[in-house]
């Protein structure tokens, strides 16, 4: 008889242990930086229909969190870092891997900064200024460039400013120190050295610039030159082979 109970209780538990394993789902990943370097000890939280799961990231950035169907907000957070999130929704219970989750540094400070291969490099401010005459008015940038290596950048746009000045044009400077003109004369037409980059927020305050350069100097000026502008300020770098 004590044998038949002993049976009885292990099937039970056998019975619950199995519907304990579906109750919820798994979704695993990994947590880098923007250097492609893993992110340690990232706190993670997947958000479900009211529950609340959470686990951090380990040494390799690796991580696994469990999850209740239906709308999911999984989210990731670290002290230096801009916290990321990702929603979706799944109706199934399922074990589930997700791509690569990165997580930004902070910059020290407001600018522009080259994503480089372990760290930031910040490019350093300069100031453009206009010469006019009566057919035309010519503008120039002074300032010592960062020097970058190689072409296909992506660049940390990081302001702090309030409000915030997220707009910035990208222009190629010549042998001469300018990035072209507006001409009066005789017609009014814009010929300016101007180049095309994308962007992608990050956070309100933080986007990324991707853009592909040929060796030269360039100028992230911050706005746009226009028929009105005299003088302003931006970044200037230089790429090199």
């Amino acid at each position: 008889m004590m044998r038949k109970i002993c049976v009885s209780v292990m099937a039970l538990f056998c019975v619950v242990k199995t519907l304990y394993a579906f109750e919820t789902g798994t979704l695993r990943g990994r947590v880098i930086d923007g250097f492609g370097k893993p992110v340690p000890s990232a706190a993670i939280e997947a958000l479900s229909d009211g529950s609340k799961s959470k686990t951090t990231s380990d040494a390799a950035g690796v991580f696994s969190v469990n999850y209740n169907p239906g709308n999911i907000k999984l989210t990731f957070a670290k002290d230096g870092y801009v916290p990321a999130y990702i929603p979706f929704s799944l109706d199934e219970k399922t074990d589930l891997s997700v791509d690569d989750i990165t997580l930004w540094k902070i910059p020290p400070r407001g600018g522009l900064f080259v994503v480089g291969e372990g760290d930031y490099i910040e490019i350093k401010k300069a100031e453009y200024y206009f010469e006019s005459s009566s057919k035309e008015r010519r503008f120039y940038v002074r300032g010592s460039p960062t020097v970058i290596k190689g072409q296909a950048l992506r660049i940390i746009d990081f302001q702090v400013d309030n409000p915030l000045v997220i707009g910035k044009t990208l222009y190629q400077v010549d042998a001469k120190d300018s990035v072209g003109s507006i001409i009066f004369y005789p017609s009014q037409k814009y010929v300016l050295n101007k180049e095309d980059d994308s962007y992608s927020k990050i956070a309100d305050n933080m986007g990324i610039r991707k853009v592909n350069l040929p060796p030269g100097r360039y100028f992230y000026c911050t706005g746009e030159i226009t028929i009105r502008s005299k003088v302003g300020n931006g970044f200037l770098f230089e790429v090199t082979s």
